[in-house]
């Protein structure tokens, strides 16, 4: 019989080129990037936020509008001196601020407890630019960070100032209670 030559495997190259893989991986994080809502609530850190047994996490932010209620800055200094010093900066330009809100562009404005129509007419434009991106009207909604020092009045002011700009659905900010 004859012998057999053994035959060594030949050498093949598997290696294959990642670029494909990468420029795809790098697309769909862009595609999810621009997709995804925005879905962010502006927390001021000068609020105390109060505690509630029965709080739940808010799960859609979309339609909210932000107002923050503060308490006294003598009361806030006494419980969270770096609270107050970054509300003093925050809020320099604004003075006897009460009512906190954030603009399309992320920056504070004060409102003091007098000026509760330029309050609202601020709160009617940001309903107005939410109707015009599509949000309906039932949908738009005050969330009141309200301090847990700040006197009802303040609250109270800032509702009458969403129901005056046309909303009024108000969902109350609070953590859950501490155990």
């Amino acid at each position: 019989m004859a012998k057999k030559k053994s035959r060594e495997p030949e050498e093949v190259n598997c290696e294959g080129d990642p670029s494909p893989m990468i420029d795809c991986c790098f697309l769909l994080l862009m595609f999810f990037i621009v997709n995804a809502s925005q879905i962010t609530v502006s927390k001021d850190p000068s609020v105390n936020m109060p505690h509630a047994v029965s709080a739940s996490e808010m799960k859609d932010a979309n339609g909210c509008i932000v107002v923050n209620v503060f308490a006294d800055p003598d009361v806030m200094g006494a419980k969270n001196p770096k609270a107050l010093e970054k509300f003093n900066q925050t809020y320099a330009a604004y003075p006897g601020t009460v009512w906190g809100v954030a603009d399309a562009s992320q920056n504070s404005i004060g409102y003091n407890s007098g000026q509760s129509q330029q309050l609202s007419e601020f709160i009617t434009k940001q309903r107005e630019a939410m109707e015009a991106k599509g949000i309906k009207p039932e949908m738009i909604r005050l969330y009141l960070r309200g301090d847990a020092d700040a006197p009802w009045s303040r609250s109270s002011g800032a509702i009458r100032a969403a129901a005056a700009a046309g909303v009024s659905n108000i969902v109350f900010g609070s953590l859950p209670a501490e155990n």
